[in-house]
């Protein structure tokens, strides 16, 4: 960076441009309980299924809506790019979703009262230096392969790696350390949340979208 490109980013002050994109929100954080998982078979899979993980990073994608991809050019332009913001995202293609689930196990669905059929699971792989920048979900990805159940859908995360140094998530104002696999938590549509690995072990953490029995 030279010393014009700072000054020009410093007058930009792009960030005064949040407030204008989300709304705040002091939610208090759900936690759902634990869930059993085990670290081994999700790495194993991650593995095995390698050719069909979407690699991943900040970008504007043809399925966002068009806030969806000015958030996303919002962020660009702050900085993040493919060498800070490069994951791994298994659960779109080919039949990943489907082994994802039998992993994750009939008994893990029935402890959250989920509907497998309507459930959308995505393994994400986030290696050190590396992070989702602040966003929120509009479910574009859940629309895409289950729009009848998209009104009805929550939208969980889970962690897969048990918490280690420089791992950190954040749903509106409260941030989440020091996790153990297998605990829940529920981000309501529309709340703003991010995660990052500063660390030096990879983070893996599971994204689920999917309809309860009620």
């Amino acid at each position: 960076m030279t010393k014009d490109e700072y000054i020009k980013y410093m007058q930009a002050k792009l960030w005064e441009f949040r407030d204008l994109l989300y709304e705040k929100s002091d939610s208090p954080l759900v936690f759902l309980g634990k869930v059993d998982i085990n670290l081994d078979d999700y790495v194993e899979f991650s593995k095995t299924y390698f050719d069909l993980a979407n690699q991943d990073w900040e970008q504007e994608k043809p399925y966002f809506t068009k806030e969806g991809n000015f958030r996303a050019k919002l962020n660009i332009l702050s900085g993040y790019n493919k060498l800070n913001s490069f994951v791994l995202n298994y659960g779109k293609n080919g039949n990943t979703n489907e082994v994802l689930k039998e992993i994750f196990g009939k008994d893990n669905f029935t402890r959250l009262d989920l509907i497998p059929d309507t459930v959308l699971l995505r393994l994400i792989v986030k290696f050190p230096g590396h992070g989702f920048p602040f966003h929120v979900d509009d479910a574009s990805s859940y629309k895409e392969n289950f729009s009848q159940y998209s009104d009805k859908a929550k939208r969980l995360w889970i962690p897969v790696s048990p918490w280690d140094d420089g791992h950190m998530f954040q749903i509106s104002n409260q941030i989440i350390t020091q996790w153990d696999s297998g605990d829940t938590y529920h981000i309501p549509w529309g709340t703003t949340h991010l995660g990052v690995n500063y660390g030096f072990k990879p983070q893996f953490t599971l994204s689920l979208t999917g309809c309860t029995y009620e």
